[in-house]
């Protein structure tokens, strides 16, 4: 895989089969790749799904509070596998506020692990 000099194409060479684990280790480099290409990805979402982003509902989500102060958001994408950010607790706290403006009060089961882990959501 080589990216052009101008960023803005790829060559790509795909020759055999791949197993699940080596198709999610080429989804990851590929990710890689393309945050460095140009035009960089919208800021904005699409107002509809195009066919060009990966949409599941109801998806695997882990929230594990770090030493450094920020919040880990962890999503898992049945095609994509998991993608993981780290959120500063400023922009936390907004997500948390709109989240209690938005939703219905007493409609969460916030820890639904087994170990009650004060510092993990899942």
């Amino acid at each position: 895989m080589k990216i052009s000099e101008d960023k803005k194409s790829i060559s790509l060479s795909l020759n055999g089969t791949l197993s699940a684990h080596e198709l999610t280790t080429l989804i990851a480099e590929l990710a890689v790749v393309r945050a460095n290409m140009l035009p960089e990805v919208p800021k904005t979402p699409p107002v509809k799904s195009d066919g060009s982003m990966s949409v599941q509902d109801d998806p695997r989500l882990v929230i594990v509070k770090l030493k450094d102060g920020k919040i880990r958001f962890g999503f898992r994408n049945a095609g994509l596998g998991w993608l993981v950010f780290n959120i500063p607790s400023k922009k936390a706290c907004s997500i948390r506020d709109y989240l209690i403006a938005n939703t219905q009060p007493s409609a969460s089961d916030l820890f639904i692990n087994d170990n009650r882990d004060k510092n993990t959501l899942q």
